[in-house]
């Protein structure tokens, strides 16, 4: 055998002996109501804030400063999700679910459930 090859070899087989003896990651559980409503009052309560966040990296392009809070709104939910071992798509599910049903967020600033038109950026 050639000994160039003997570190790939080496590393080939380190990285199948892990392949073949690593455990799956464990299933998070499905979301119950209350902790779909948790999900949705959590994610929900901070909107204003992360909204003037977006509007502040944005100011000129309404469609781009929606996608940027988009993007925040996703993050807290996945953050929910993983400190509550609930699945991710529970959480977002619950944002969907709450924003059509009017479910109170505890905020006092209402929600905005519209998206603005995509228009090319004023400045690129």
């Amino acid at each position: 055998m050639n000994l160039a090859w003997a570190p790939f070899t080496l590393i080939c087989a380190l990285g199948l002996g892990r392949a073949l003896t690593a455990s799956a990651p464990s299933q998070s559980l499905a979301a119950d109501g209350a902790q779909r409503r948790d999900a949705f009052r959590y994610v929900a309560s901070d909107e204003a804030a992360e909204r003037h966040e977006a509007a502040k990296t944005f100011p000129t392009d309404l469609w781009s400063r929606d996608d940027d809070f988009h993007s925040r709104e996703a993050k807290r939910a996945r953050d929910w999700a993983r400190t509550h071992h609930v699945r991710v798509g529970d959480a977002l599910s619950a944002i969907d679910q709450g924003l059509r049903e009017h479910w109170p967020s505890g905020s006092s600033v209402p929600l905005v459930a519209t998206v603005p038109p995509c228009r090319p950026r004023a400045i690129y």
